[in-house]
C-alpha cells in the first residue's frame, strides 16, 4: 500500500517512503508466459483464499458460502497480459480441482463443472472490463469502481451461479432456485473481497511502497474500531449493523482503494471470527442461514460502499492533484513571465538611464511623466524639474507652434514623426533638438503616452550655421576680389599700356600674397610684420634697407587685404621712383598705439629728390581711397622733397577680430564700394 511514484512523501525526497494513499490501483502487465515464482504465488494465494472462504462463513447443506478464489483469479487476469490467461485460468483449475479433492469431495465430473462455471464468470468479466483498459484494469475513477460493481459483482457472479446451480440441481444437490441465491451471494461477496485487495498488494509490490508509522498507526486504529463495532453490533443481534460500514467509509476516505480493501477483509475477519461462537446454536435452521445471508449482504454493501467512497476520494484527490499541477504550471508560468517583465524592465531601465541621448515619456495630456539624466542633462536640469511638467515649458516660445501641429497629426491617426525644434536651457541658452517620437496607443485608439527620443544636435546646427555664413563669405570674398582685381586692371591698362602684362602680373602677386597669408591662418587675424614682409617678398635685393619697427599687431582679413596692398603699392613705387631705386636709400616702416588708435607710418630717405606726381593712378587709390574705406580711418601722403611718407590713422577696432558677420560685412562692403567708385570714376575718364 502506497502512493504512485510521482507523488513525494511529506519529506519530498526521493528515497523517503510512499504512503499508502494516492497510488493507482493498476499493475503493469507481465510477459505472456508467467515465471515460476508469479504461478508458485498464485497458487498459493488461491488455496488461501479457499481456506478463508470455506472458514469465514458456514451455512447448513453449503459447502462455502463466500468464494475469493474467483477474485484472485479476476485480478490476476485484469493485472496480466492477455498472452498470459491460460496460465492463470489453468492454475485457477488445478486449485479448485486439489480443494475438491482435500474437501468437498465431489465427483470429477461435477469438479469440472465447477471450474467451468467460475472459469466463465471471471473470464466474461476480465474481458468486458478491459475492453476500454488495453493496458491493464485499474481504480482510478468512480466510473471504473460502478464498472467494476456491475460486471464483476453483479454480472459475474450471475453467469457462475447459474451454472454452478444448473449443476447442483441437475445432480439432484439442492433445487436451482435454492441454491443460486447462495451461489451469486457467495461469489459476489467473494470478488468484493478479494479483487480490489491483490491488485492493491500486487501494486504496493510493484511500487515497493512502505506505510509511514502515522500511517500504521490509523491503519490499526481503524482495524481495531473494526472489530469492536463488529463484536458489539454483532453480540446485540446484529439490530445495529448499519454502522458497520462507517469504518470503511473512513478508511476509504483516508487510504482509498487499500484503505477499502483492508477495512472489508478486516470486517469479514471480524465476523467469522464472530459466527464461529454461534453457528452451532443456529445449526439447521432457516434463521441461521438467513443470519449468514444477512452478515454476507452486510460485507457486500460494505464492500461496494468503501470501493464507491474510495472512488469518489480517488477521483476527488486526481482533480485536486491536476488543479494543483496546473496551479503549478500557472504559477511556474507566471512566475517566468514575471522574470521576463523584470527583466525587460531591467533592460528598459538601464537602457533608459543610460542612453547617449535624451529620452522622455510623455503623457496623452502633453505632461512629462519620466525623463532621464541624459535629457534633464541636455537642458540642463534634473529630472525632478522636469517630471510632472508640460514639454512646452522647455520648448522655445517660437516653436511652441510646431507642439500643435504635431498633436493634431497625432490626433489624426499618424503614430510616428521626427522634427528639429529649438529647446531652452535653465541657463535660457537655445537647445537645439532632433526629436523623434512614437504614439502608444488604447485599444480605443486614443493616446496612452508617447516616447521622445531627443538628440542635442545644437552643435551640428551651430556647424551648418557656420558652413552657409563661410559659403556666403568665400562668395562675397570672391566677388570682392574679382572687383579689386578688375580695378586692378583697369588701372592698370589705362596707366600703364605698354607694360600692362608685366605690372598687372606683379599686383596679382602682392594680392595673392595677402591670399596666401590669409589661408595660411585660416582667414584669421594676422600678424602685420609677417603681413609686411610678405608683400616685401619680392624685392630681396633690396630687403635688407626696409626696416620694420612696431608692437606686435593682429589685422584682421579685411584690413589685411587692403594694408597689403597698400604695401605692395608703396614698395613697387620706392623701388621704382623712390628711395629703394637708388644704392643708399633706405625705408623705415613704423607703427604706434595710442591710445585707441593705431598709426603706421611709411617714411623713405636717401633716394631721389620727391615731386608730385602730375596725375592720380591706380597706385594713389590704393593707397588712398581704398585703405581708408577698409581701415575705417584716414591717409595722409606728403611728397616732401627729402623723401615720400605715408600716413594712417584709424580706430583700433579696425584691427579688432569682429565679433559679428556685420562688422566684417561693414567693412568688405565699404572696400568694395571703394573699388566699385573706383571703377566708374575710370570708366568716365577712359570714355
Amino acid at each position: 500500500m502506497g502512493k504512485s511514484d510521482d507523488m513525494k512523501t511529506r519529506s519530498d525526497t526521493p528515497t523517503a517512503r510512499e504512503s499508502l494513499t494516492e497510488v493507482p490501483e493498476t499493475v503493469g502487465l507481465v510477459q505472456s508466459r508467467p515465471a515460476p515464482a508469479q504461478l508458485f504465488a498464485f497458487y498459493a494465494a488461491y488455496m488461501v483464499a479457499m481456506v478463508f472462504g470455506s472458514w469465514v462463513l458456514v451455512i447448513p447443506d453449503v459447502s462455502i458460502v463466500v468464494w475469493p478464489p474467483n477474485g484472485i483469479v479476476l485480478a490476476a487476469l485484469l493485472t496480466q497480459n492477455r498472452q498470459a490467461w491460460p496460465w492463470w485460468i489453468a492454475l485457477a483449475a488445478v486449485g479448485e480441482l486439489t480443494g475438491n479433492v482435500l474437501w468437498f469431495h465431489n465427483s470429477i465430473g461435477w469438479a469440472l463443472g465447477y471450474v467451468a462455471a467460475n472459469s466463465a464468470a471471471v473470464l466474461l468479466a476480465a474481458t468486458l472490463l478491459r475492453m476500454s483498459q488495453s493496458e491493464g484494469f485499474c481504480f482510478n475513477r468512480l466510473s471504473d469502481v460502478l464498472r467494476f460493481l456491475v460486471v464483476g459483482v453483479l454480472i459475474a457472479p450471475s453467469i457462475s451461479a447459474t451454472l454452478g446451480s444448473a449443476i447442483d440441481a441437475f445432480v439432484g444437490k439442492q433445487p436451482f432456485t435454492t441454491t443460486w441465491p447462495q451461489w451469486w451471494l457467495g461469489d459476489a461477496t467473494g470478488i468484493l473481497i478479494a479483487t480490489p485487495l491483490m491488485i492493491s498488494l500486487m501494486n504496493a509490490w510493484r511500487k515497493k511502497a512502505r506505510p509511514e508509522g502515522m500511517e500504521i498507526f490509523e491503519a490499526v486504529a481503524i482495524a481495531t474500531v473494526i472489530c469492536l463495532l463488529s463484536v458489539w453490533v454483532l453480540s446485540t443481534g446484529a439490530s445495529y449493523a448499519f454502522i458497520l460500514p462507517m469504518p470503511i467509509v473512513w478508511s476509504a476516505l483516508r487510504f482509498e482503494f487499500r484503505g477499502a480493501s483492508f477495512g472489508v477483509l478486516v470486517l469479514t475477519t471480524a465476523i467469522a471470527f464472530y459466527a464461529q461462537n454461534f453457528d452451532h446454536l443456529l445449526s439447521a435452521s432457516v434463521v441461521g442461514a438467513s443470519h449468514q445471508n444477512m452478515l454476507r449482504a452486510l460485507i457486500l454493501v460494505a464492500a461496494a460502499t468503501g470501493l464507491i467512497v474510495a472512488g469518489v476520494a480517488r477521483q476527488q484527490r486526481n482533480a485536486l492533484r491536476k488543479l494543483a499541477l496546473a496551479n503549478q504550471h500557472l504559477e511556474d508560468r507566471v512566475a517566468e513571465r514575471t522574470q521576463a517583465i523584470e527583466a525587460a524592465e531591467q533592460r528598459f531601465k538601464a537602457t533608459f538611464e543610460n542612453a547617449g541621448v535624451g529620452i522622455g515619456i510623455v503623457g496623452g495630456d502633453g505632461t512629462l511623466i519620466q525623463v532621464n539624466d541624459s535629457l534633464a542633462a541636455i537642458l540642463g536640469r534634473c529630472p525632478d524639474e522636469m517630471e510632472g511638467r508640460k514639454i512646452e515649458d522647455f520648448t522655445h516660445p517660437e516653436d511652441r507652434s510646431m507642439i500643435d501641429v504635431a498633436w493634431a497629426r497625432l490626433m489624426d491617426g499618424m503614430d510616428e514623426y521626427e522634427q528639429e525644434k529649438r529647446y531652452l536651457s535653465k541657463s535660457h541658452e537655445i537647445v537645439w533638438g532632433h526629436t523623434t517620437v512614437s504614439c502608444v496607443r488604447r485599444k480605443d485608439g486614443t493616446i496612452d503616452y508617447l516616447i521622445k527620443v531627443i538628440q542635442d544636435v545644437t552643435e551640428r546646427k551651430r556647424s551648418d550655421a557656420l558652413r552657409q555664413l563661410l559659403a556666403r563669405e568665400v562668395n562675397h570674398r570672391a566677388k570682392n576680389l574679382l572687383a579689386i582685381v578688375q580695378v586692378i586692371a583697369r588701372q592698370t591698362a589705362k596707366h600703364s599700356p605698354d607694360t600692362f602684362v608685366q605690372t598687372l602680373g606683379k599686383r596679382l602677386q602682392a594680392l595673392a600674397a595677402n591670399q596666401d597669408i590669409l589661408v595660411h591662418s585660416e582667414w584669421k587675424s594676422v600678424d602685420l610684420s609677417d603681413l609686411i614682409a610678405g608683400q616685401l617678398s619680392h624685392f630681396e635685393s633690396v630687403a635688407d634697407r626696409v626696416q620694420l619697427s612696431g608692437q606686435p599687431v593682429q589685422v584682421p582679413p579685411a584690413a589685411a587685404q587692403a594694408l597689403g596692398m597698400a604695401v605692395h603699392e608703396l614698395a613697387t613705387n620706392a623701388a621704382k621712383y623712390g628711395s629703394l631705386s637708388t644704392d643708399t636709400g633706405q625705408v623705415e616702416i613704423s607703427w604706434t598705439i595710442v591710445d585707441d588708435s593705431f598709426r603706421m607710418i611709411w617714411r623713405e630717405t636717401g633716394g631721389p629728390q620727391v615731386t608730385p606726381p602730375e596725375r592720380q593712378g591706380f597706385g594713389t587709390t590704393v593707397l588712398e581711397k581704398m585703405t581708408s574705406a577698409a581701415m575705417l580711418g584716414e591717409v595722409g601722403i606728403d611728397y616732401a622733397s627729402e623723401g615720400f611718407i605715408w600716413k594712417l590713422t584709424c580706430p583700433m577696432s579696425s584691427l579688432e577680430e569682429p565679433d559679428r558677420y556685420d562688422a566684417e560685412r561693414q567693412k568688405e562692403v565699404a572696400i568694395e564700394t571703394a573699388a566699385r567708385r573706383e571703377t566708374t570714376h575710370s570708366d568716365q575718364q577712359i570714355q
